[in-house]
């Protein structure tokens, strides 16, 4: 029996130590996270998963666990929850970076100075949710390349339309 006791406790202290280890992890995996990458969102943590959606670049996500390499996200609007590779996101850290100085916003009102396609994503290979007509105000949160993001003061989903169709409104 003293035998056994030696193999006993070793192998206790060990699982102890992995599992405090472990809950000590997956607490750190919560909390809000950015994309680092235009990334998928699945219905499970796999490829072998159907996308829910696409989420753009430096969008702020809320992770709520990890399965393997997939962190489990939740919308804070109310979409449903889903699943992205770990690679494309990083922990948001409390204290951020001083914002840059070199490149002047592009936030801010815009008018479209054409019929112009509004898109899902940044690209001409994204699927088009709707023609915005010429001479309308527009919403720009962000760049993203040739692209700004649009997102509704009423609630409509989000989109993208090319720089070179709109101009900003200087009020």
């Amino acid at each position: 029996m003293r035998l056994l006791t030696k193999w006993i406790e070793p192998v206790g202290v060990a699982t102890v130590l992995l599992f405090g280890a472990a809950i000590a992890y997956g607490q750190a995996v919560k909390g809000p996270y950015i994309t680092t990458a235009d990334t998928q969102v699945r219905k499970g943590p796999g490829t072998n998963h159907p996308v829910i959606t696409t989420i753009p670049k430096d969008i702020k996500i809320n992770v709520v666990g990890k399965e393997g390499s997939w962190l489990k996200i939740e919308s804070k609007h109310g979409n449903q929850p889903g699943y992205i590779e770990e690679r494309y996101a990083r922990p948001l850290e409390a204290k951020s970076a001083a914002p840059s100085k070199s490149a002047p916003s592009l936030a801010g009102t815009y008018r479209t100075i054409t019929e112009v396609d509004l898109r899902e994503g940044p690209g001409t290979q994204h699927r088009i949710m709707q023609k915005l007509p010429e001479g309308i105000k527009v919403n720009v949160v962000r760049a993203e390349g040739d692209w700004l993001r649009i997102e509704s003061k009423r609630g409509n989903r989000p989109g993208y339309v090319e720089k070179r169709f709109l101009e900003r409104v200087v009020e």
